[in-house]
């Protein structure tokens, strides 16, 4: 959350810098918790798709809440995922972003029809789709890292909030 809500020039500056942490073998000390199984589905295959990027349901509706001009209940992404929740042209937009593919493209492949086409996406969601691709190779400690670097370079701006998203 606090990379997307730097300046361009500091989320170019992670990106540099993700980009450069060498790959570490990631290891755990406990089982991970089996998610939950998703519908073979439009939904479920977009939910698929944030799960390669370490995003939980939770993840899911914080991130789209802040690049993007949708906020939905982490519960809800979870009635996406089983395929119970219809895939509106908006929702097919937002992943589009977050996922870094095109709005056109992501509606090809899931059967919505887009009404019209939709405007880019902000620069705060393509950037925030680079730096979820980048992340999800990282060990926990590098992500931690991370995590602390981007929250330093935000400094004391934590009170402001930076982006400035169309009205979608």
């Amino acid at each position: 959350m606090d990379a997307v809500h730097l300046p361009s020039a500091g989320r170019r500056e992670l990106l540099r810098i993700i980009r450069s942490l060498p790959r570490e073998e990631r290891r755990s000390r406990f089982a991970p918790e089996k998610p939950a199984p998703l519908a073979d589905s439009p939904g479920g295959r977009l939910i698929r798709m944030c799960r390669y990027r370490n995003l939980t349901w939770s993840g899911l509706a914080h991130i789209l809440a802040v690049v993007t001009p949708t906020y939905l209940s982490a519960s809800t992404y979870g009635v996406i995922g089983d395929g119970h929740k219809e895939l509106t042209p908006r929702l097919v937009t937002d992943f589009a972003a977050l996922l870094g593919i095109e709005a056109g493209e992501l509606a090809a492949l899931t059967g919505v029809f887009l009404p019209e086409t939709p405007e880019p996406a902000a620069p705060e969601a393509v950037d925030a789709a680079a730096l979820l691709w980048e992340v999800r190779c990282l060990s926990a400690t590098q992500a931690q890292h991370v995590a602390e670097l981007a929250d330093s370079m935000r400094g004391d701006s934590r009170a402001e909030y930076r982006l400035d998203l169309p009205a979608w």
